[in-house]
């Protein structure tokens, strides 16, 4: 299935199906019967209800300018009425960069593919953003409870919402552990190379460096540690044939701080090859740093923050499903790579990728990547535990 029709099957699903349903039959997209016109009133003015519903009862700090968001939301509709109407006029048409744009951001705001704000170690069921996935947030809000304390964002002395590095997680709480990506602590690299080491391994970092496991929407605690390691696996190549990982290792600001308990691994190969529910991604999406550009003149990229509240940097938890089977992309000549299309942006790098609905939820894979409009990718533990284990990540 390629990108445009998996958009598709996502942003223009009937309201009706359970999230279970919500992938169409493998030929591909079909368009809900009736006329074009009428199956573009139904789809938003059904989205404009849902919406308008939820607008008033989002936390206020998480809307940013209500007069933005108002105005976003009515380019978001205009759009995607326009672009529901062509692609059920031709199901074959290319949607083009400002349909595309409509249609993610529908599924971003209408419940398909959301990502919420963890308050408190949770994402609350309730939220009026959380769509078909309710039930999924409700069963494992206190099951995710230690997964997301265990998820920290990697961060500058000064750090803010919009400085920060990447994402980590704790892999082995006893000897301090954490696992994130080669590109975040290369983004380290740039920043404090003053205050970090080269060694046989990767890193000795001086100072200057951290994680907190809180850095929760609203929240002004702080569960800070220093990062004093980084080892990198040295595995190159392109693209895919990159092993984008690398572990960290950590220690107290505080005496006798402990350690969040560390998320389980996994390398059972079935949730990275589709064959499991659903997954989630739980990290600290990053503000775009770049402009989209005009495309018809709309400003996608505006459009977006601002249905984004422009809360950035904070502590999110996004579900949804392993849609490019283990192997399945081009390039990935090792095996080691999966894609998955939870809602992510650039400070997600280093998420784990949960089985979040099992009794005890396990990370089998390390988001890396994310192409707009196509996929996330993550390296699968199935594919990559040999290597990470001679970095003494505790795979079983």
């Amino acid at each position: 299935m390629n990108a445009s029709t998996h958009l598709r099957n996502l942003a223009l699903r009937r309201p009706t199906r359970e999230a279970s349903t919500l992938e169409a039959p493998a030929g591909g997209w079909e368009p809900p019967g009736g006329s074009a016109k009428a199956v573009a009133d139904d789809v938003t003015g059904q989205l404009e209800a849902a919406l308008d519903q939820a607008f008033r009862r989002v936390p206020p700090d998480e809307i940013g300018d209500p007069g933005d968001f108002r105005r976003a939301l009515d380019v978001l509709l205009r759009e995607t009425h326009r672009t529901v109407r062509a692609v059920t006029e031709d199901p074959d048409a290319p949607l083009g960069p400002a349909g595309s744009h409509a249609l993610e951001a529908v599924i971003r705001t209408d419940g398909t593919r959301p990502t919420l704000p963890v308050r408190n170690a949770a994402v609350d069921p309730a939220h009026p953003l959380a769509g078909d996935w309710r039930d999924g947030f409700e069963s494992t809000r206190e099951v995710l409870r230690a997964r997301c304390r265990a998820v920290g964002r990697i961060e500058p002395a000064n750090a803010t919402a919009r400085s920060f590095f990447g994402t980590g997680w704790v892999v082995d709480a006893g000897k301090g552990l954490v696992l994130t990506n080669l590109h975040v602590v290369e983004a380290m690299w740039q920043r404090l190379a003053h205050a970090m080491i080269r060694t046989a391994t990767g890193f000795r970092v001086l100072d200057g460096a951290f994680i907190d496991f809180t850095a929760e929407l609203g929240s002004a605690d702080a569960n800070r540690f220093r990062i004093v390691e980084a080892r990198v696996p040295g595995i190159e190549g392109p693209r895919f044939q990159r092993l984008d990982a690398a572990v960290l290792t950590i220690e107290p600001t505080v005496a006798g701080q402990p350690v969040p308990a560390a998320v389980p691994l996994s390398a059972d190969p079935d949730p990275p090859r589709g064959n499991t529910g659903s997954c989630c991604v739980i990290g600290f999406p990053a503000a775009p740093v770049y402009a989209g550009g005009l495309h018809e003149g709309i400003d996608w990229t505006w459009v977006n923050s601002t249905l984004f509240g422009n809360r950035y940097g904070v502590k999110r938890l996004a579900p949804g499903v392993p849609h490019r089977p283990l192997g399945s992309l081009d390039g990935d000549e090792r095996k080691w790579v999966f894609g998955h299309d939870p809602t992510t942006l650039a400070g997600n790098s280093g998420s784990p990728v949960l089985s979040w609905l099992d009794p005890d939820p396990a990370a089998f894979g390390l988001h890396f990547a994310g192409a707009s409009l196509d996929t996330n990718c993550a390296h699968a533990f199935a594919g990559c535990a040999e290597q990470l284990r001679a970095l003494e990540v505790p795979i079983p």
